[in-house]
């Protein structure tokens, strides 16, 4: 199992050669990353003074597994008398939430949020509630051939392409381009609904945003772990995809959402992402098993205070995913205790 677990996390990093690697300029693979942590007064970490000798081995998901990697590393040049993660966990967000529940782990990392019913469980079986707050955000991009005509589409109608049962309020399926808006160009044309694997963190956001957690179509395309979403639509150009947020090149078209039909489309532009106008926006978010970050070992609280800095925010922008704003930032180091 482990040998599984670190041949497809090799695959996802060779995936994202120019976002993961240290020699390309931030500017170049992340430019929102890099103009989010550009901003004046961006907190930087200041390391503890004292040595440390524990461990760190915390609970996380694939997608977050990108961005510890490098947290986790630099904690090692810092602290190098810590473990640092040498026995780590490897769960979807489902599996790393039941072992926050079931205290198997002080710490997590998930791409999907506790519900009130699992924070409710959590503060009877402890005496106390869960520490939590966001540390990365990524915005689902929808894309779709460049020659395609439409510009923009509903959450009620990414529900009708991709899902069976109209739980965001589509009237009827909706199967071919005309039925989705592209008169003429998309008469009688079929739209090729494509996804990556459905147990990858991003196919369960959009299952859950989107679908209302409701199933998928039954000819759904699910690609291969590896995909470019470029190749996939420039070969089909009745396809539509969903993807983690990237710079995107000429051979698709990135469509503005709207969340009803008669309100505004945005496009994943910077202001209606960190706004949260924009409705595909999903945040990554930590869940620490103590009262209060002062009864963690400090290891624990060590990491918290490099990820939630502009050194760690830097290591979350240098995978593709996007970093805190500094009010974000702040209001998540509130939430801590840090």
């Amino acid at each position: 199992m482990n040998m599984i677990k670190w041949i497809w996390t090799g695959l996802l990093l060779s995936a994202l050669p120019a976002l993961a690697a240290d020699d390309v300029p931030l500017q170049q693979s992340n430019p929102l990353g890099h103009q989010t942590l550009s901003a004046p007064d961006y907190l930087h970490f200041v390391p503890c003074p004292e040595p440390l000798t524990g461990n760190f081995v915390p609970a996380y998901t694939g997608t977050s597994e990108l961005f510890l990697k490098g947290v986790l590393g630099k904690l090692a040049q810092i602290h190098p008398g810590a473990a640092w993660g040498r026995e780590f966990q490897w769960q979807c967000s489902a599996g790393v939430l039941a072992m926050m529940l079931g205290g198997e782990a002080d710490l997590a990392v998930s791409s999907i949020p506790m519900t009130s019913a699992q924070r409710e469980d959590f503060t009877r079986r402890f005496g106390y509630p869960v520490l939590e707050a966001r540390v990365a955000l990524d915005a689902v991009q929808v894309l779709v051939h460049p020659d395609n005509p439409l510009d923009r589409l509903t959450v009620p109608q990414l529900d009708a392409i991709y899902g069976t049962e109209l739980r965001a309020g589509a009237l009827r399926p909706v199967r071919t381009w005309d039925e989705a808006g592209a008169a003429g160009w998309g008469a009688g044309r079929p739209i090729h609904a494509c996804s990556g694997p459905e147990y990858y963190g991003t196919s369960k956001f959009f299952q859950e945003a989107v679908l209302g957690d409701g199933p998928w179509r039954e000819d759904l395309r699910t690609l291969g772990e590896i995909q470019i979403p470029e190749s996939e639509i420039a070969a089909d150009p009745l396809a539509i995809m969903f993807s983690n947020y990237r710079p995107r090149d000429s051979r698709v078209k990135v469509l503005a959402i709207a969340r009803q039909t008669d309100e505004p489309a945005y496009p994943p532009l910077p202001a209606h992402i960190y706004g949260e106008e924009y409705p595909l926006v999903r945040f990554f978010h930590v869940y620490v098993n103590a009262p209060s970050v002062a009864d963690l070992p400090p290891e624990t609280r060590e990491f918290l205070n490099y990820l939630l800095s502009f050194e760690g925010q830097t290591e979350v922008a240098k995978t593709g995913s996007l970093p805190l704003d500094r009010a974000m930032l702040l209001r998540a180091r509130k939430r801590l205790g840090l």
